[in-house]
């Protein structure tokens, strides 16, 4: 799962470089040690690694998440996962 609620903490094993190889392949860049950008200068999509007891909590902060719901589906997509927005209850 990845979240796109700061509130809502998603737990993945996968080592930095696993996922980093993964979402090289969608498209996003390494700019920090746990930071990926989306490499589309019309689409503020990063997601944010912070380690946690088991590996990392991904989080995605993106601009216009109605506009580019797509893009964050295709990330879920990759790593056979769901997307946690607490803000979409119901």
């Amino acid at each position: 799962m990845i979240s796109v609620d700061p509130d809502e903490a998603v737990d993945v094993t996968a080592g930095v470089d696993e996922i980093g190889r993964t979402l090289a392949d969608l498209g996003f860049e390494q700019v920090g040690s746990y930071t990926f950008r989306f490499s589309d200068p019309e689409c503020l999509l990063k997601i944010e690694l912070v380690r946690s007891s088991d590996g990392f909590f991904v989080n995605a902060i993106v601009q216009a998440a109605d506009e580019h719901e797509y893009r964050l589906t295709q990330v879920a997509e990759a790593f056979s996962a769901h997307i946690i927005d607490g803000n979409r209850r119901g």
